[in-house]
């Protein structure tokens, strides 16, 4: 089979929004399969850790208030890629199996020293594990408490002072 040389590109193509029905992000898409095909296993899965990470982080940028995702997910992401059994991880992590799938679910949160040891396992910050945890609580508490959120106000308060 022949191989088709190809250009990186050098005109912002990889920084700038870019229309999808366009020439240039076909030639883009095809820089990816190819380089894509080209990989080994090993790293296609630190490519696919990666994005998990990216994601992780572009979650917590997003300001889209409907969007909910759970540290819990994301876990189950690394999991997944990984080829890691719940139970050997919960073993592993000194977590009960039942424990573990709550904390999936986002029915137990994530400890400060949990978050240490999936910042370690995952080489990455432990905050972003905390991060993504409180951005959830915050969307909860503002989408269930949003009327009583309402009567807080600096003007009110300082009103109050002055009056």
């Amino acid at each position: 089979m022949k191989r088709t040389k190809y250009h990186e590109p050098t005109n912002g193509v990889l920084t700038d929004r870019m229309d999808t029905d366009t020439n240039e992000f076909n030639q883009f898409q095809a820089i990816l399969l190819n380089r894509i095909s080209q990989q080994t296993e090993p790293q296609k899965r630190k490519v696919e850790l990666m994005a998990i990470k990216f994601r992780m982080e572009d979650y917590l940028q997003s300001k889209e208030k409907k969007e909910f995702k759970l540290a819990g997910e994301f876990l189950k992401s690394y999991l997944k890629i990984l080829g890691i059994q719940q139970k050997k991880f919960a073993d592993y992590v000194g977590l009960r199996p039942s424990n573990l799938s709550k904390l999936l679910k986002g029915e137990r949160p994530i400890s400060s020293e949990m978050a240490l040891i999936l910042g370690r396992i995952f080489n990455q910050d432990p905050m972003l594990w905390l991060e993504i945890q409180t951005k959830n609580e915050l969307i909860k508490l503002s989408r269930t408490k949003s009327k009583e959120l309402k009567k807080y106000s600096l003007e009110d308060l300082i009103e109050e002072k002055l009056g």
